[in-house]
């Protein structure tokens, strides 16, 4: 716990400044993602041909498992506050509000590395650079002081082995109609 919260002390303490709180909170802002996914997921399922479609699919798939397993057993099972709610934490900086309750794990990590990860497996060129986004967004909840970096590690493994998972056996199940997605990725 002391190695997590010096983490957390350094990047939401020593690394504040009002540039930061602007582009951490425009990053971690899932509404900002809304329309530039809705249109992608569009082109993809017009234009996208076969691997398009099952790629929408599977990320559906994959965001419907993590989210709500997050949401609705995890953090209110596991039950660790959010550093902002933590009494013991006072000089938590929350430029963006404090949020709910509990932080573990990390529920805009887990999305966003699951999402890198199902689009990543598809189409290899995209995988870097949304791992990259995933990153800033991990780096920024734990900037905005509702998580702690152990909420975001995890957050970022749980979602990324999801969506891998269910990749996998979505290719174990139809090799032929999703595998040959991937002989020929790039």
């Amino acid at each position: 716990m002391s190695i997590d919260v010096a983490i957390l002390k350094f990047i939401n303490v020593t690394l504040s400044s009002g540039l930061f709180d602007k582009f951490f909170i425009t990053i971690c802002n899932f509404d900002i993602w809304r329309w530039p996914l809705i249109i992608v997921v569009i082109a993809l399922l017009w234009k996208g041909g076969p691997k398009g479609r099952w790629l929408v699919l599977l990320l559906v798939i994959a965001i419907g498992i993590i989210d709500p397993s997050i949401s609705q057993i995890l953090k209110p099972g596991i039950g660790r506050l959010r550093p902002c709610h933590n009494p013991a934490l006072d000089w938590v900086l929350t430029p963006d509000g404090c949020g709910g309750r509990f932080s573990f794990p990390s529920s805009h990590a887990a999305n966003f590395f699951g999402l890198a990860m199902v689009s990543g497996l598809f189409y290899r060129r995209i995988l870097i650079p949304l791992l990259i986004v995933a990153g800033f967004v991990g780096i920024g909840r734990i900037y905005l002081g509702v998580h702690f970096p152990s909420d975001v590690l995890f957050g970022s493994i749980y979602g990324a082995s999801i969506a891998s998972a269910v990749v996998w056996g979505a290719i174990k199940i139809a090799p032929d109609k999703i595998g040959k997605h991937f002989k020929r990725a790039k």
